[in-house]
């Protein structure tokens, strides 16, 4: 019966002393980098599309999702850019030799 007892004390203190090795060799694992200012990123992400790079867009995750400011903007942004493709691509071309 002590030999349980024992053998239960060992492996907890080696689960003890593991776990924290771990955490002092790997880190305890940090969470994302702290965003930029609400407006750069808004700024950021509208540049991003004005040049074709969409993968480029990022958004600030807050408890029920993303921030509504930078996703109602970069909405805007896209149907703004959508607006005026339509508008140059079936805007007619006048002959002006006549």
């Amino acid at each position: 019966m002590l030999s349980w007892i024992l053998l239960i004390i060992v492996v907890l203190a080696l689960i003890v002393v593991g776990t924290w090795t771990f955490g002092r060799i790997f880190g305890r694992g940090e969470l994302l980098p702290p965003m930029e200012e609400s407006q750069s990123v808004i700024a950021n992400n509208r540049q991003a599309v004005r040049d074709g790079r969409i993968d480029d867009v990022e958004l600030e995750v807050v408890p029920r999702g993303y921030r509504q400011d930078q996703v109602d903007a970069l909405i805007e942004m896209l149907m703004d850019q959508r607006v005026t493709s339509t508008d140059e691509r079936f805007t007619p071309t006048i002959d002006k030799k006549g």
